[in-house]
């Protein structure tokens, strides 16, 4: 069930993915023990913008199968860290607290980060900046990266969600309503994925990160950065297993294109 991508330059576009369909009821699907250069995806970028809040598998699940992850709760509900197998949830009011195993998961990556590559850098103005340096430490920009980066940022900018109600709508009015939170002179890991520009749809392309403090008491989802240095380790992934959400509720939506 795993996508080999064995990238070329002829093979560009949808074509690339070919997307196997879990059929299971949460927390029902079965552990993968995926090798080293895998990509767990839970659900869909596309199922978020429509709305697609109901749970799909649990933390446990993710953290059987990796050690670095990031992803949503349900109904949004903060912001998922997976950061060397112990998962936190980065809520709406702030707080930073560890969740249980049995939290259910609407959205998300994993993977198992085993570096291939480890480097330093300093004195990175901006978020887009930071995202420039570290593409540039990649030997092949159509595969999948894992990315745990440990820093000392002179500034932060983070957000996190709301837990929505019923009946849920879609992403672009999640962000209407997120909280801001920004810091100075803080240290702390940035983890989470680059995903090439053809995965549009099933993940978000480019860089989506997750921040954590060194004290676990600060974090969010990364919107701007000024960072006077950093250690990034990187994990080249090169498969993909995608779970697709299958329960009475995601099976009554359209998801079809619009």
């Amino acid at each position: 069930m795993y996508l080999n991508h064995r990238w070329t330059r002829g093979l560009l576009g949808a074509c690339l993915l070919v997307i196997f369909l879990c059929v299971a009821s949460m927390p029902g699907y079965a552990q993968v023990s995926a090798p080293k250069g895998t990509m767990l995806q839970i659900s869909t970028v596309t199922g978020l913008e429509r709305g697609l809040f109901y749970p799909v598998t649990t933390v446990g699940w993710m953290k059987q199968n990796g050690n670095i992850g990031l992803g949503a709760f349900e109904g949004m509900d903060g912001e998922l860290l997976i950061l060397d197998g112990k998962a936190y949830n980065a809520m709406y009011s702030g707080e930073v607290v560890a969740v249980e195993d049995n939290s259910p998961i609407v959205y998300g990556a994993v993977a198992q980060l085993s570096a291939d590559r480890t480097e330093s850098l300093q004195n990175i103005a901006s978020y887009e900046q930071l995202q420039k340096s570290l593409e540039q430490l990649l030997p092949n920009k159509n595969i999948f990266y894992v990315f745990k980066v440990q820093a000392a940022f002179n500034y932060l900018k983070v957000r996190s969600t709301p837990k929505q109600k019923l009946p849920y709508t879609g992403l672009a009015d999640v962000v209407k309503n997120q909280s801001i939170f920004e810091f100075k002179d803080i240290k702390g890991t940035l983890i989470g994925f680059r995903c090439p520009a053809y995965i549009q749809g099933v993940y978000a392309p480019g860089f989506h990160l997750h921040f954590i403090s060194d004290d676990r008491q600060k974090g969010g989802h990364v919107l701007e950065a000024n960072v006077a240095e950093l250690t990034a380790q990187i994990g080249y992934l090169t498969q993909m297993y995608l779970v697709l959400p299958d329960n009475e509720a995601t099976r009554k939506m359209d998801m079809s294109a619009k």
